[in-house]
């Protein structure tokens, strides 16, 4: 059973997701003329806290089932925060004004654009054998990411339809993984003391056993409500540091011209009811807005 505490903590934070839904779609629409990765961060999140208070509503111990899918959204956001802290820590250091920084901090951007790019234009020989791959409609997808993003391409290496990655100026040994993140947080450990980062890479850690199948995540079906709310909670406390984060960087990087107060002052509310110990509720309030 729920204690008390996690239920009246469960009936604000769905009042604030709310709040910040309504604040965050607007704001999404206001921004939708960037094509960036702090807007595009900010709307995953955002579309995942909408998830997250239909996953939550009357959320007891009849349904801890719904866990699994909490924890397969909490899991990308978890990821998208560890990548928007490594992100920040690079545009740090670009505000000292150097310009190796600058290249160092754009670099790391392109890395991240650059994964998923190669990934598309990668195709297996097997699934080349597939009846469903068409090889022209292949080519002319890759000329078209080529030419879209064609600052991730080296324009000496002519493509190469069979291997067209090879073109591309960074690659799979560039990809920003979990242990490269780490190493880079643990670096600048010191300037992220506000940042509970190894809390984040723990719950990221227990999500992910969720995620994949194996003895792990069938034990984790029997967590009690309790149990499910404490991992819920403090992901969602560490994802507003991601959407502060991607406010902070929508502003500096693509000077954006929205104005951000009142979601920063309802992450501030949603970030205060998960860390408090003590939150009483009357039982009028409680029926009201369960």
């Amino acid at each position: 059973m729920l204690t008390e505490l996690n239920e009246n903590k469960l009936i604000q934070i769905r009042i604030h997701l709310k709040n910040i839904i309504k604040e965050g779609s607007q704001l999404i629409e206001e921004n939708s003329s960037h094509f960036n990765i702090y807007q595009s961060l900010f709307r995953r999140y955002i579309y995942a806290f909408e998830s997250l208070i239909i996953l939550t509503k009357d959320f007891d111990h009849t349904k801890t089932h719904r866990a699994q899918s909490i924890a397969v959204i909490l899991r990308a956001n978890l990821l998208d925060t560890l990548i928007i802290i490594y992100l920040k820590t690079f545009q740090f250091e670009k505000e000292r004004g150097a310009d190796i920084e600058k290249v160092k901090y754009q670099n790391e951007i392109d890395k991240l654009y650059s994964e998923q790019i190669r990934r598309f234009i990668t195709i297996s020989e097997p699934d080349k054998k597939i009846p469903t791959y068409n090889h022209k409609k292949f080519c002319e997808m890759v000329d078209k990411i080529r030419k879209t993003f064609d600052y991730l391409f080296n324009d000496e290496i002519d493509i190469d339809y069979n291997k067209p990655s090879k073109s591309m100026k960074f690659k799979s040994s560039d990809d920003i993984t979990n242990k490269i993140i780490r190493k880079r947080l643990d670096n600048y450990s010191a300037q992220l003391k506000d940042y509970n980062y190894l809390q984040i890479f723990s719950l990221y850690d227990i999500y992910s056993k969720y995620d994949h199948f194996g003895v792990a995540s069938m034990t984790l079906e029997y967590n009690t409500t309790n149990e499910i709310c404490d991992h819920m909670f403090w992901s969602i406390f560490h994802i507003t540091d991601g959407i502060t984060f991607c406010i902070d960087l929508l502003n500096s990087e693509v000077s954006s011209e929205s104005d951000f107060k009142n979601i920063h002052y309802e992450l501030s509310c949603l970030r205060g009811v998960v860390y408090t110990e003590h939150l009483y509720l009357s039982p009028k309030y409680k029926e009201d807005n369960k």
